[in-house]
């Protein structure tokens, strides 16, 4: 049965939709608890937990939301409080399912269970929006590898598996696949297949193509 936590968000918001998950037979917890003073997220962690929902209204929120990307969960989803086509693109670019706060909570179920498949669930009419409006956000670049990334797919195309870039970078299996995701959407492509096609055809990890390391100040 999938578990679900949910963080944050007004307590009508997180008594509806634990109702709904319920209902759907789905285990919920919430932090905090419904009517209970707020609790730190590492304090209530339930180790059952497969998919953490966070309501992302502030810093703090997306924060916390990255902060646990390597907490276990087989899904996260990230609900946000303003309908802006870059807050849906900041929480895919992250791997995460993403649903509007006034969304109905049948919906946001919905979102939540596909996370837990690691599937991104959008409404046909987000979709369009996604694609009509232009990404006018001033955060970098959405399409430019960070260098992790870059050493993850450098990896990937020397035949390096999961468990092995897992180890090599200290990262667990779950979030080596979510970088390599955030990547794979980056490049326009669905899978290390077609990863590797567009980094051979393009020439992206030459040494001439890569952004260099950060400089030392003290040279």
């Amino acid at each position: 049965m999938q578990a679900v936590l949910i963080v944050g968000g007004p307590a009508p918001y997180r008594e509806a939709l634990s109702a709904r998950l319920a209902a759907r037979g789905r285990s919920v917890t919430t932090e905090p608890p419904i009517d209970d003073a707020p609790i730190a997220l590492h304090e209530v962690v339930p180790p059952s937990a497969t998919v953490a929902v966070f309501h992302c209204a502030t810093d703090g929120d997306w924060q916390r939301l990255v902060s646990s990307d390597d907490g276990g969960y087989l899904g996260r989803v990230a609900v946000i409080v303003q309908l802006e086509a870059a807050l849906y693109r900041r929480a895919l670019a992250m791997g995460v399912g993403v649903v509007h706060h006034d969304t109905s909570t049948d919906i946001m179920a919905q979102v939540i269970e596909s996370a837990g498949h690691g599937e991104a669930l959008l409404p046909m009419q987000v979709a369009r929006r996604l694609m009509a409006e232009p990404d006018t956000s001033d955060s970098a670049d959405s399409t430019v590898l960070d260098r992790l990334e870059i050493q993850l797919l450098r990896g990937m195309v020397d035949g390096e598996t999961i468990v092995s870039l897992g180890e090599r970078f200290h990262f667990s299996e779950r979030t080596i696949r979510r970088r390599l995701q955030s990547a794979y959407l980056k490049l326009g492509v669905d899978d290390r297949t077609g990863a590797i096609r567009v980094i051979e055809r393009d020439r992206l990890l030459d040494d001439d193509q890569l952004p260099g390391p950060p400089s030392d100040p003290s040279a």
